[in-house]
């Protein structure tokens, strides 16, 4: 009795230690990966596309036609499709992914400034060309560069409706230009600093090796 259960103690801890911790994601055609914890829910792109083309004008359906991947992962247990794209600051990480290729008239226009106000206008609040009525706060900004690319890392917060939210944002542009890399992962700032290590991994497990 007691070798049958030391075996099947000993099977189950293989079987544990066999088991993935995470989940690698990505896109392979786009030369971008990263790895999110496992028990995370994934959003597809599919469901994200659905949210995107409803009430959009023309120019928003042209530019969604040009992204290539796109996927949304949160801790929560469940998430609307159309929550990874709003702002409001939630009591579980968001993560958001985005590449899209870029239409000619965009690749020369797109600077490393261009990259950092994708989601507020950044440069502006730190420049005083807008009043900072957000209570922004710029932690952290880098010139990064990838194999794949060359793009900036930031990291902020600001008040949304009096609830303080930190986002991790990074974004580059492919060395050709012709795609845009997008990876932002944010939630209220209570929540931020509670699993600041697993999104710490999580952004640090972002790589960019470019299209082949």
């Amino acid at each position: 009795m007691f070798k049958r259960i030391a075996a099947a103690t000993i099977a189950l801890v293989m079987l544990s230690a066999c088991t993935p911790s995470k989940q690698y994601e990505g896109s392979k055609s786009d030369g971008a990966f990263f790895t999110v914890p496992n028990g995370w829910q994934k959003v597809d792109g599919t469901a994200l596309n659905k949210v995107e083309a409803k009430n959009a004008n023309q120019d928003e359906l042209d530019r969604l036609s040009m992204v290539t991947y796109q996927a949304g992962f949160t801790k929560a247990k469940k998430i609307d499709p159309k929550d990874i794209f709003l702002l409001e600051p939630t009591k579980d990480p968001v993560l958001y992914v985005r590449i899209r290729d870029l239409f000619p008239e965009e690749r020369n226009a797109i600077s490393l400034n261009t990259l950092r106000n994708l989601v507020l206008p950044i440069t502006d609040y730190l420049d005083g060309t807008i009043p900072n009525d957000r209570k922004f706060e710029l932690y952290d900004d880098q010139e990064i560069n990838e194999v794949g690319g060359r793009g900036v890392s930031l990291l902020y917060s600001f008040d949304y409706n009096g609830v303080n939210e930190t986002v991790n944002q990074v974004a580059l542009m492919s060395n050709d230009q012709n795609k845009i890399y997008v990876f932002i992962i944010r939630c209220s700032t209570e929540c931020y600093n509670k699993n600041i290590d697993e999104i710490d991994e999580i952004v640090n497990s972002f790589t960019v090796k470019g299209a082949k």
